[in-house]
């Protein structure tokens, strides 16, 4: 009695499972890398707030002409004491204010000991109102003799965004700060770093100054969560579709 064999169900399993594993794994290693990538992200900002806390914790750091620049840290509070350059005012453009437009001054200080003179600091000195840009339009805030200017120091100043237009220095345009640029369109020698004043009121009201955006987003731990969940979603998928497929197929008799 000769025996009746179904076709081989080998390569039929093959074929029905080629393109769905194809498609299958390369995505489920993509969100796990996205995951572990999220991880890795979550590790360093952590780190970054830290950091950042403990600087902005320690006691203000005070500033004068023998200090090293090269030491001045990423959001270390300093004070220092000196003269403000209001002729070299310049202004930041399209800064805006309890959702107020405005500008935002910058003006460099030279510090001093005994009042001797040496490299400026350029001081964001805070916000005003487009209507007072004129530094005639507030003079009392146009502080004169020796100031007392405390903030936070950002040695990270320079970076453009995408979407910020480029400074056009000869017009007296600015749109960033950028220390290279400012010191050549002022003809100063400028310290490679720049103090945000802090929320201490000047006088007349105006520049309003605390404008340092100090907190930072930590949501990498969600998006990590995120992509490792749509992992599992994917994973899950493929073995009951691959599950389902191999029910289906005729077993091999011989």
């Amino acid at each position: 009695m000769n025996s009746h064999q179904h076709p081989d169900s080998s390569s039929s399993r093959v074929g029905v499972l080629l393109w769905p594993t194809v498609i299958a794994v390369p995505g489920l290693a993509l969100l796990l890398g996205l995951g572990t990538w999220q991880l890795e992200r979550l590790e360093w900002k952590t780190a970054l707030i830290a950091e950042r806390e403990a600087h902005l914790a320690a006691p203000a750091l005070a500033l004068d002409m023998s200090s090293d620049p090269l030491a001045i840290e990423e959001f270390r509070r300093v004070s220092l004491r000196g003269k403000f350059l209001h002729e070299h005012e310049i202004h930041l453009l399209s800064r805006t204010y309890k959702g107020r437009a405005g500008i935002q001054v910058v003006t460099p200080i030279v510090p001093h000991t005994g009042g001797s003179e040496g490299i400026a600091v350029l001081v964001n000195r805070g916000w005003v109102p487009g209507e007072l840009s004129d530094p005639d339009s507030r003079l009392e805030g146009q502080v004169r003799g020796t100031a007392e200017v405390t903030g936070i120091a950002r040695t990270g100043i320079g970076g453009r965004g995408w979407f910020v237009p480029e400074n056009r220095p000869a017009s007296g345009v600015w749109h960033h700060l950028n220390i290279e640029e400012v010191s050549q369109a002022i003809g100063l020698t400028l310290a490679p770093f720049v103090v945000e004043a802090g929320p201490e009121p000047n006088p007349g009201g105006y520049p309003i100054g605390g404008q340092t955006r100090i907190h930072l987003r930590n949501d990498h731990l969600g998006y990590a969560i995120t992509w490792f969940t749509l992992a599992a979603a994917l994973a899950l998928i493929y073995f009951l579709f691959v599950r389902q497929k191999l029910l289906r197929q005729p077993p091999e008799t011989s």
